[in-house]
């Protein structure tokens, strides 16, 4: 019960004591049979409004305040204390979190490290493999055109050699054949003997005209020699040059050495 409600019970019992106090003086008066008017003295009734104070009014249900007050301070500092648990729980829990979220950030780092790392390492070797794969093709490739040129001039090498074989045979050919009518045009002196050689040089022309003949290599004898170089003269065309071809002619008739050097001499 507060303040107010005390002190309005303490008025309503003030007014209800007064009134009792007015109803016995009236009932009084009226009951008396003597006409004499009799003087009352009058007699005073104090009546007091008792103020109720609050410390009075409050003192009894100030120990049940304070039961409560003691209960709810106890459940405040239950709450309180929970509450701080709580907090300091949740802190935990976020450092928890934290950390695992770090854990895992650096876990996931490392993993891309790795990642990254294997990924560098496999393009290195892709560049590695690239690179020894473009070296072993140029080598091959360098090693091909080797052989290709090997081959092309051992080809080379051997049409220059059968050409050179044809050309060595044709040239002993047209060789044999001038030599043959040198010594059918050649007139025997009497002073040729088995063993006597003489080297002529002989110019000729694509038509197979003779042009000069001189005595490079005399074989001792003035009259062997001057008859071999009339033998050449007494020709004068070998016709069956026309026919050869002009590289061969040039190489090896444009001026022609040959040895005379009949093999039916006698002694």
């Amino acid at each position: 019960m507060n303040n107010q409600s005390q002190f309005v019970i303490a008025a309503i019992v003030s007014v209800f004591l007064h009134a009792l106090l007015l109803a016995g003086i009236t009932l009084g008066w009226e009951s008396t049979s003597d006409p004499t008017p009799r003087v009352f003295k009058p007699r005073y009734v104090e009546a007091k409004l008792v103020e109720l104070k609050a410390q009075d009014t409050k003192a009894p249900a100030q120990k049940k305040n304070n039961v409560i007050d003691l209960t709810k301070k106890r459940e405040l500092e239950q709450q309180r204390a929970e509450a701080a648990k709580r907090a300091k729980e949740e802190a935990a829990r976020q450092r928890r979190v934290e950390r695992e979220r770090k854990a895992k950030a650096e876990a996931k780092k490392k993993r891309d490290q790795e990642a990254e790392r294997k990924r560098q390492q496999a393009l290195e070797a892709k560049r590695r493999a690239e690179a020894d794969a473009a070296k072993a093709k140029a080598e091959r490739e360098r090693q091909e055109r080797i052989a290709e040129e090997r081959l092309d001039d051992a080809m080379r090498k051997e049409e220059q050699q059968r050409q050179a074989q044809l050309a060595a045979q044709q040239t002993q050919s047209y060789v044999n054949m001038i030599s043959s009518r040198i010594e059918q045009n050649w007139s025997r002196p009497p002073s040729a003997r088995r063993g006597m050689k003489v080297e002529l040089l002989i110019q000729l022309v694509p038509t197979g005209q003779v042009v000069n003949v001189t005595v490079v290599r005399s074989s001792g004898n003035a009259a062997f020699d001057r008859s071999a170089e009339q033998a050449v003269r007494r020709i004068d065309r070998f016709s069956e040059l026309r026919n050869m071809p002009p590289t061969l002619f040039e190489e090896n008739f444009r001026q022609l050495k040959l040895v005379f050097d009949p093999k039916d001499l006698r002694l």
